[in-house]
């Protein structure tokens, strides 16, 4: 028979397991197993009566979870719940918007695929909706119910997304997030799934698709973010076959509409876009607008002798710009004075000499082989043929001039001729490759100021690869038909790209160097488990305990930066 007995040595006791029987008709103890102290002898207690959990569900809680903290800091919850307040029950259209920014950023897809992503994150939790009221209809009904302008324009007045747009503005100077010195601009265009035969769509049009779609029909959108913060100011959606020179007048209006409705002084804001926009007409209008501005100018219109200078004398920039050279001179320009600057860059003289010598290996060789087969007897391409298909080969930059060719018949043959132009290669390293000329109405300022100025470019660039690779957000597939849809997937696509620049700004002091692409990846990773405990007593309900995953070092850094450690308490519910 077992029984527990308590031993002391050295004035502490110490408890065994025994079991006794008769030896030779005395009472032994003939096995005695070791248990240790009373403190141990109850931890190990209370272990072996320690209910284990029935199940174990997984929640996405990092990535969603800062989203939703970023946009009730950054004050953009705030607006979207003046612009379409909540309703006596359910959801308000502020919560569809919003959703389907996050959702973008957190699992691209359809609109039929949210309700049951919805259900699985932290933000159930924190509304407290069921993922019933999210289902893709509730959207489209919800979106239908956004007033929105058939031109899109601001002075209709009556646009709710562009009032969105303003009121974002002003929060954001209130919380003094943008810094409104500089302003990136920049177009691009997204390939849709409209199709030919709908007339009802004035957006989507047929034109040059910048993803080399161009079978489908496309959407423009212009840009404007801060140089800064990154945060999106103003952006616009027009009509797929509309050049970049032509929709700029339409953009500049929009954002002096936004400078002046916010009371920011145009002569404070310096606006930056790159040459596909710099033509005589819109200079006219930058100026009557009373803006400052900074344009990449195209190669043949900068001045012959600062475009050709040596890069040995070149003033080299400071090492906030390391590789740079920069030489500035005021030249006449467009009928007026102004600041041309000669950047060289090193690093992208290296890009832009990869890039050429990979296109000249791959062109010289398809032209060896067209020659060889040309030649051959019966070869049944025309002229027309032939020269169509050299030409493409040589569009990429640079290539026809370093690149000569003639073509020739012989009897009912074909002679093909090429060759290499090396004077002209060593003309491009020395006098084109690396290097940019910039314009500029600011003639006040420093070569190196207007480089500085005009690097905030990078950022939408930036911004346009994350949109269309789908590493920050997924502006694809778009599959909405109607132009109202398409205004409103491009307005919580925007919104989900401030909201990102949001939190990589508030990491930056914690991780400096940190990338959006490890931003996102350390966020993801931050999980939410909940277990699943059996009920105390016979009619009590189940328990539940909510637990973070296991984080990283760099993953609590980001956690206590974002506040995600006051949505992560452990709790428990009886």
């Amino acid at each position: 028979m077992a029984s527990l007995i308590a031993k002391k040595k050295a004035n502490k006791l110490y408890y065994y397991v025994v079991e006794s029987a008769r030896v030779d008709g005395q009472p032994r103890i003939v096995q005695q197993t070791y248990l240790g102290t009373a403190d141990k002898l109850a931890a190990l207690l209370k272990d072996r009566t320690a209910p284990v959990p029935v199940s174990a569900a997984l929640r996405e809680f990092g990535l969603p979870g800062a989203l939703w903290l970023a946009a009730q800091r950054s004050g953009v919850w705030r607006v979207l719940e003046s612009m379409w307040p909540q309703p006596r029950s359910g959801p308000s259209t502020a919560h569809y918007v919003l959703l389907a920014a996050i959702h973008r950023i957190c699992q691209p897809g359809p609109k039929t695929e949210v309700a049951d992503w919805y259900g699985g994150t932290i933000l159930q939790a924190l509304w407290k909706f069921p993922p019933e009221r999210f289902r893709s209809q509730d959207f489209w009904d919800c979106f239908d119910r956004i007033r929105v302008s058939e031109s899109g324009r601001l002075s209709q007045g009556e646009d709710e997304l562009d009032e969105a747009q303003l009121r974002l503005l002003a929060v954001w100077k209130e919380k003094q997030l943008v810094s409104r010195r500089l302003l990136a601009y920049d177009t691009t265009n997204f390939y849709t799934w409209v199709a030919s035969t709908n007339q009802r769509n004035r957006l989507a049009q047929r034109g040059h698709n910048k993803q080399g779609r161009h079978n489908l029909r496309q959407v423009g959108l212009s840009y404007v973010l801060d140089s800064e913060s990154g945060l999106s100011l103003c952006h616009h959606v027009y009509a797929g076959n509309v050049a970049d020179v032509v929709e700029f007048p339409e953009a500049l209006a929009r954002i002096v509409k936004m400078l002046d409705r916010n009371q920011i002084e145009r002569q404070s804001v310096t606006l930056v876009f790159d040459k596909g926009t710099a033509a005589l007409e819109n200079t006219l209008r930058l100026e009557q607008a009373e803006v400052g501005w900074i344009s990449a100018l195209p190669w043949n219109q900068a001045p012959r002798e600062l475009r050709e200078c040596a890069v040995e004398e070149l003033p080299l920039c400071s090492s906030d710009q390391p590789g740079v050279r920069a030489a500035a001179e005021k030249a006449l320009v467009h009928g007026k004075e102004y600041l041309c600057v000669l950047k060289y860059s090193s690093s992208f003289a290296g890009e832009q000499l990869h890039s050429v010598t990979t296109s000249l290996s791959k062109v010289l060789q398809s032209l060896r082989r067209l020659s060889i087969e040309v030649a051959k007897p019966g070869c049944r391409l025309k002229e027309t043929q032939i020269c169509n298909k050299i030409r493409r080969w040589l569009a990429s930059p640079f290539l026809e001039d370093l690149i000569s060719w003639q073509l020739e018949a012989e009897g009912t043959r074909w002679r093909l001729q090429f060759d290499f132009d090396a004077a002209a290669f060593q003309k491009l390293l020395a006098h084109r490759l690396g290097r940019l000329v910039l314009l500029t109405n600011r003639r006040e300022w420093t070569a190196e100021q207007v480089v500085a100025g005009y690097s905030g470019q990078q950022q939408i660039e930036q911004v346009f690869r994350g949109l269309k690779d789908g590493d920050w957000l997924g502006w694809g597939p778009m599959y909405h038909w109607t132009d109202s849809k398409i205004r409103v997937h491009a307005f919580y696509c925007m919104l989900g790209i401030s909201l990102l620049k949001y939190i990589h700004k508030q990491t930056q002091a914690a991780w400096p160097g940190l990338s959006m692409e490890q931003l996102l990846e350390e966020l993801r990773q931050i999980q939410q488990f909940l277990l699943l405990y059996p009920p105390q007593g016979e009619k009590g309900p189940p328990r539940i305990a909510t637990v973070l995953s296991k984080q990283t070092l760099p993953q609590q850094l980001l956690a206590r930066t974002l506040g995600l450690d006051q949505l992560g308490i452990t709790s428990k519910s009886r």
